[in-house]
């Protein structure tokens, strides 16, 4: 009858009864589908194992993406049924991607192909790119995500397995994430506007190289960041280019943008404009518009400092962290 049931069994559950008997925790030949609480191993074949000091070395560097696959809250079980619920905000490893449900041991084909996908845009498709994963202490979440990684061909992956909890133990600064997944909402990003004391026309071909290319970057830290689902705009250029022959600005022109959203099926479209003060004061808005009901679910403005690719760039560093910041709240 033992055997029986030893046949039976799982393979997650007959290595769990050895590695308790053994006192150690081996590596599974596959991932780990027990409870994601269990005692995990101390390595990760073809990955390494690192400690706070490996991950601050890693972040100082610049060039490391930083994955926590913690599972989002759930609403208490005991809470009468329509009463309010408001989960505590997310804190992560400054920077980090929160993607909840990468980490499982069987995940289903849209989430292991939204994970394949997001890794290849936060590294640019390089598979040298350092990628730290990490979650709770003792999480199998994190190991699994990290022998994933792994298997998609990367090869510096660093396995944090102390997690966010020894990384606020050792006093380390945190900050709130949302969470990314692959139902992301869909976003219009219209192309970057200036407004105010345009210089002058020996600058207008400046300012159109700029915009031309701060649209584009803006495009592609927001895709990066995974906050959204960025849509390509092409199929609706010809409705882009009549607005404006009809329109001063797109941001201002009482709601034609949400045309272009709803002709390319979108969620949401935000625009964005720099208002030019002077060649050394300038300021730099954005809005994000609900397409269905013609919201502001999102807008802010801050000033910054010279007219100049260097200015510009910091200031759509700061929209976009921003921007990660709002829907993380």
């Amino acid at each position: 009858m033992y055997r029986r049931l030893l046949d039976s069994a799982p393979a997650w559950l007959l290595w769990s009864c050895l590695a308790a008997g053994a006192g150690v925790v081996a590596e599974p030949q596959g991932y780990w589908e027990g409870n994601v609480d269990a005692p995990t191993p101390a390595t990760l074949q073809g990955g390494r194992v690192i400690h706070v000091e490996g991950v601050e070395a890693l972040l100082r560097q610049g060039k490391a993406v930083v994955i926590d696959v913690s599972n989002t809250p759930r609403r208490p079980a005991e809470l009468a049924p329509g009463a309010p619920w408001l989960p505590v905000p997310h804190r992560a490893i400054p920077d980090a991607l929160w993607l909840p449900g990468v980490g499982v041991g069987a995940p289903t084909q849209q989430v292991d192909d939204f994970y394949r996908g997001r890794l290849e845009r936060a590294t640019a498709g390089n598979v040298e790119a350092p990628l730290i994963v990490y979650c709770h202490a003792n999480c199998w979440l994190s190991w699994n995500a990290a022998k994933r990684a792994i298997g998609y061909g990367y090869h510096r992956v660093f396995w944090f397995p102390e997690g966010i909890e020894g990384w606020t133990a050792a006093g380390r600064k945190t900050q709130v994430a949302a969470p990314q997944g692959p139902a992301a909402e869909a976003l219009v990003v219209l192309d970057l506007e200036l407004t105010g004391d345009l210089g002058g026309p020996e600058f207008e071909a400046e300012h159109a190289e700029r915009l031309r290319t701060m649209s584009a970057r803006l495009r592609q830290d927001l895709e990066r960041a995974g906050l959204y689902r960025i849509l390509d705009n092409s199929a609706a250029q010809g409705l882009i280019d009549t607005l404006k022959s009809r329109q001063a600005y797109l941001h201002d022109c009482n709601g034609c943008d949400l045309d272009v959203g709803r002709s390319l099926r979108a969620d949401q479209v935000l625009v964005a404009w720099v208002d030019r003060v002077s060649g050394l004061i300038l300021s730099l808005t954005y809005e994000v518009h609900d397409v269905q009901t013609g919201q502001i679910t999102a807008r802010k403005s801050f000033d910054f400092r010279g007219d100049n690719d260097n200015a510009w760039n910091h200031a759509i560093d700061y929209m976009v962290r921003d921007l990660a910041k709002n829907k993380g709240s």
